[in-house]
């Protein structure tokens, strides 16, 4: 393949990448793309690789943009998600009957795509912790997101553990959408360099919901008059997402078990002792020492 632009000829560091050439950055912002290489979405660009010069040109001449190509990426991405989905789930259920285990009819869709994705998890380039945790909490969904779980150690902090996890899309990019035991975190790896970075506390949460699409899942989180809502999530990770928000928010605001103070049991003849000797040596007055008599005997 061409390291040269397809069109004008030069070779160019940054350059949108196609099945069978290049685009430079310059090039493919004077088109009908509308952004430059460094600018336009992950979902665009990798819908770009799967596609010819040829198919590319086209696709611009009948008014496609990075916008379109975004939704088309979507798109196929949710539809190849629902595929794998039932191929995991039929080829962990045919192990287990080959294995002779009973349980077999129960198994959910979440535990085996989980079980499918635990290998995976191990390889990945993150903490052992973080691996551990994605593992526990049965996180199956991190399609494009592999830098992103690589970056999380540097976001957790020592007392945080991992929920739950999956890929959503949040403003037209693909996130990392992580909820712990403290907060939602949002995480965007950059095509070229840096990392954006979103959270919401989960003190601060009012409400979550949850919408399911034809393959995917929408979860909406409300904080004051505030609504983040990630698109596009696989359609089995969504309401897990949801469910582990809400079990955390009310986790974070259970009021903490009440301590009963015990009082000290007071000595009353000790006490009275006491104040006939402050008496005696005429630091209280005969008048003070009634008082506090009849206060300690209740009289």
């Amino acid at each position: 393949m061409s390291k040269k632009c397809l069109i004008c000829g030069k070779s160019s560091l940054t350059k949108l990448k196609l099945k069978d050439g290049v685009i430079c950055s310059k090039c493919l912002k004077k088109s009908n793309w509308g952004k430059s290489w460094g600018t336009s979405p992950n979902a665009a660009l990798f819908w770009a690789k799967t596609k010819t010069f040829d198919e590319f040109q086209e696709f611009l001449a009948n008014g496609g943009n990075y916008k379109t190509a975004t939704q088309n990426w979507i798109k196929e991405r949710a539809t190849k998600n629902k595929d794998k989905s039932n191929v995991i789930v039929k080829n962990v259920q045919n192990k287990l009957s080959n294995d002779n285990e009973s349980s077999t009819s129960n198994l959910s869709l979440d535990n085996a795509m989980a079980q499918n994705e635990a290998e995976k998890i191990q390889k990945m380039e993150t903490s052992d912790k973080v691996k551990q945790e994605l593992i526990a909490a049965k996180v199956f969904d991190l399609t494009f997101v592999k830098k992103e779980v690589k970056a999380l150690p540097e976001v957790l902090d020592n007392t945080e553990v991992i929920k739950y996890a999956c890929s959503g899309v949040l403003d037209g990019h693909t996130w990392l959408v992580v909820c712990t035991n403290k907060r939602v975190i949002f995480l965007n790896k950059n095509m070229v360099f840096g990392m954006d970075q979103k959270e919401i506390p989960l003190s601060v949460i009012n409400a979550v919901s949850y919408s399911k699409q034809l393959v995917s899942g929408t979860v909406s989180i409300t904080n004051g008059a505030n609504i983040t809502g990630i698109e596009k999530i696989n359609a089995v990770a969504a309401p897990i997402m949801a469910k582990t928000i809400r079990e955390q928010m009310a986790a974070i605001k259970s009021p903490a078990p009440s301590q009963t103070t015990v009082q000290p049991t007071t000595d009353i003849p000790d006490e009275i002792r006491k104040y006939k000797q402050l008496l005696d040596d005429d630091i209280i007055t005969k008048e003070e020492f009634d008082a506090k008599k009849k206060k300690l005997l209740n009289l």
